[in-house]
């Protein structure tokens, strides 16, 4: 029976939504729910009776035919309530200014792809609306590319593809052939870039069914939620149903940091009301050391509070909790088990602390405390900095960092790989060159890039196995 209080609140909460005002939006009422409609993307705020009272907040981006956010949550309190709305209004406007493909042309001067990038942009307005082009020259490429979709490049700097595709290994990367190059066929290569992008997606939709966990023939079914940090104060939140090691569902959101246990509860809610039937443990990989079931990160407000507890007596199965990191490298293994001893090192951008997943002679490095890979407490003092003191690093001051933490891993662990997950170094060429000054190059671990997708993937897969660890 849901109390009179909730509705009262639902009553207030309705008619605070009807009172905004979207920029070329339309808000409107239909069979209780409401809708925010625009060109670009169809917000919804639903509310479903169970035995509370369930608010579901859905954004559908229409240029990309996908959901771009996506939440339920129990309607308790009316600030909690706005607070979230008001996140989903502001990826309603992140949408707004990003609603097109963005696609960067490269050139060696970026003279002739400027021209090229105006005459791309015309096309794009007679067939279609949904890619922007811009151009920049190849010195500028790794540093602009981020903030972009697909990359084109020109033929002048075809030969940097190979290297190209590697370092942003995340977009989509298209040479322009030079016959459509050379006589400015903007069309000819409007067409490849929409074909590509279509294909891409076609491939996206296909990842998630063929998502095999090979190592493991378990039939238990595991929920399990990957926090990465993000840029911004955000969160990267990867949440995925896993039954008998395939993926039947997955929810991707970027969020940020608001009541952390609150948010992780309406996440795991959101999942388990999409998905068809329960699940036997949940696995949590989270930044920061996790010590009897708390995380010693005190600006998310849960440090000394048994997470772990919480969540167990909230869906009565087993709960695992691990360090992000640590859960990334057991992934990694899992997949490249002839690597007796590797590293995954993660860093969000412009901070000066990370962690660090070990490997050794196969087996999981955690430590007694569980803070084995945590960087702040070998850096603080190289740096004269307080723990807290993270963010504010430049480009060159990043590569300082990572390559001094290399080289103690390299003394102290002597991994055969170092996967490095930092968007401040898109090229690791010159930490290799750097590290060669100091250590002797026969010594040196590989060094590969990761994405954050990749690093995602791999934290999913080491947190399902521990959680079938747990369970056996």
């Amino acid at each position: 029976m849901i109390d009179e209080r909730i509705w009262t609140i639902k009553e207030d909460y309705r008619k605070w939504i009807l009172g905004h005002t979207i920029e070329k939006g339309r808000v409107e009422e239909k069979d209780g729910n409401i809708r925010i409609e625009t060109d670009f993307a169809l917000a919804e705020v639903n509310f479903y009776e169970m035995e509370m009272l369930v608010v579901e907040l859905r954004i559908t981006d229409k240029k990309k035919d996908e959901t771009a956010f996506f939440l339920h949550f129990e309607l308790r309190e009316e600030d909690y309530a706005k607070e979230l709305f008001d996140e989903m209004i502001e990826t309603l406007e992140e949408l707004r200014e990003r609603k097109n493909v963005q696609v960067l042309l490269s050139c060696t001067s970026a003279l002739t792809t400027g021209l090229m990038a105006e005459r791309l942009n015309e096309a794009a307005s007679l067939v279609s609306g949904q890619f922007h082009f811009d151009a920049v020259p190849f010195p500028e490429l790794y540093e602009k590319a981020q903030d972009y979709d697909m990359i084109l490049l020109a033929p002048q700097i075809a030969y940097e593809g190979t290297r190209i595709r590697r370092i942003l290994e995340e977009k989509i990367v298209v040479d322009i052939p030079a016959r459509l190059f050379a006589t400015y066929d903007a069309a000819g290569i409007f067409e490849i870039v929409r074909s590509e992008y279509e294909d891409y997606k076609r491939l996206a939709q296909k990842k998630i069914s063929h998502k095999e966990v090979s190592v493991t023939k378990s039939d238990a079914k595991i929920l399990t939620l990957t926090l990465l940090s993000h840029s911004k104060g955000k969160l990267h939140i990867l949440c995925r149903y896993y039954q008998n090691g395939a993926v039947r569902h997955e929810l991707r959101i970027l969020r940020k940091r608001r009541n952390f246990v609150r948010d992780i509860s309406d996440i795991l809610d959101t999942v388990r009301y999409t998905m068809e039937g329960d699940f036997d443990a949940i696995g949590i990989a989270t930044p920061g050391a996790v010590w009897h079931g708390s995380i010693d990160i005190k600006e998310w407000g849960v440090a000394g509070f048994d997470l772990q507890s919480h969540l167990r007596e909230r869906y009565h199965v087993p709960v695992v909790m691990k360090n992000n990191a640590q859960m990334g490298v057991l992934g990694f293994h899992a997949r490249h088990s002839h690597y007796e001893s590797c590293v995954l090192l993660t860093q969000m951008i412009s901070a000066r602390f990370g962690g660090a997943g070990i490997i050794v002679h196969g087996k999981l490095l955690e430590g007694h405390h569980n803070i084995a890979g945590e960087i702040k407490y070998i850096m603080r003092r190289f740096f004269g900095l307080s723990i807290n003191e993270t963010h504010g690093v430049s480009s060159e001051e990043m590569v300082d960092t990572v390559e001094f933490y290399i080289r103690c891993l390299i003394g102290i662990v002597d991994p055969e790989i170092i996967l490095i997950r930092n968007e401040m170094i898109p090229d690791i060429t010159p930490l290799y060159e750097k590290l060669k000054r100091t250590v002797p190059e026969r010594v040196l671990p590989k060094l590969r890039k990761i994405s954050d997708n990749d690093t995602l993937e791999y934290i999913q897969i080491g947190t399902m196995l521990k959680s079938l660890e747990m369970l056996e």
